[in-house]
């Protein structure tokens, strides 16, 4: 059949009309960079409302050792909540499935020391506020393990970039704790598991860490970790308010507090999940009991965290 050049036009004023090209609808989409001469990917999820002429949050979701941005897409379950309240959700891949944080070991062994994860960040944040005019003033950092040590590495050494922080099984080494210093205060949101076989909710080396006792590999308790971040958001005086959350799911074998500091300028809210794993409550069994733990079904990690980050927003 013959096509003439009306016909052209009219369907394409029709598909103009009926589908805009300002990006109505979520979309998950994969993005390469170069970064120091080096190739980096990540994955973009752009909410339902998502308009250029807007400017959202974002959250850029960091996996752990060993994973990818996606396999962490459907694990964070971060998506549909993305949807509800208008948040971009990044997901950068590591080189080697590894951060390279300065100070922390791996459990990966092929991890490469010479990369640059923070400046990748750095060129990160500046290509999505050159893409999708993003509220620069509103960027999120959330991670499970390996991404929960970036993430409290990159509080600091990205302090002015950072309006908040989820860290989920994870805490800083010894090496990094004794000088960690922020800048400004930054709210964070923690989530441990007191059964964490990986990060030890009392502090230590944790299993399968290839016997590395040196203060890179050797992690600070989470009640250490949360003073210190009282401290360095200025209200170590500051009393935690103290209350359970809802045990739903008796089977888990799981129960969680939550206890809350009030700071004036950078709150922290800290999660301990009784019995819980090396796990993100609310998702799945990724591996067996024996080697990360229970899962806590009892509430969803991605809720707390997005919650919590709407907190701040609305402040």
């Amino acid at each position: 059949m013959k096509t003439t050049r009306s016909s052209i036009s009219c369907m394409a004023i029709f598909l103009f009309f009926v589908f805009p090209m300002d990006k109505v609808f979520s979309q998950l989409t994969t993005h390469r960079i170069l970064v120091d001469g080096v190739v980096r990917t990540y994955l973009v999820y752009t909410p339902s409302q998502f308009k250029n002429s807007e400017r959202l949050p974002v959250i850029i979701a960091l996996h752990g050792g060993g994973g990818t941005a996606e396999r962490t897409v459907p694990f964070y379950q971060l998506n549909p909540l993305a949807d509800k309240y208008g948040y971009i959700v990044v997901y950068p891949n590591a080189i080697h499935k590894a951060w390279n944080i300065p100070g922390t070991a791996s459990r990966v062994r092929n991890m490469d020391t010479t990369i640059d994860d923070v400046h990748f960040m750095e060129v990160l944040i500046d290509t999505l506020s050159a893409e999708y005019k993003i509220d620069t003033q509103k960027i999120f950092f959330v991670g499970m393990s390996r991404g929960a040590m970036f993430s409290l590495y990159l509080a600091e050494v990205l302090n002015s970039r950072i309006a908040g922080v989820g860290v989920v099984c994870g805490s800083l080494s010894k090496q990094n704790a004794v000088k960690y210093h922020l800048q400004n205060p930054i709210p964070f949101i923690i989530i441990n598991g007191t059964d964490d076989p990986l990060v030890p909710f009392n502090g230590g080396f944790g299993k399968w860490n290839r016997n590395n006792q040196t203060a890179a590999a050797n992690f600070i308790s989470t009640s250490e970790l949360v003073q210190l971040l009282l401290q360095e958001n200025h209200c170590e005086s500051v009393k935690g308010n103290i209350y359970p959350i809802a045990d739903l799911v008796r089977t888990d074998g799981c129960s969680a507090t939550v206890t809350f500091y009030a700071c004036k300028k950078a709150p922290i809210e800290l999660i301990t999940v009784q019995n819980g794993g090396h796990t993100w409550p609310g998702s799945t069994q990724y591996l067996p009991k024996m080697l990360v733990g229970r899962v806590c079904k009892d509430f969803s990690e991605a809720e707390k965290i997005v919650e919590f980050f709407n907190s701040i927003i609305h402040t």
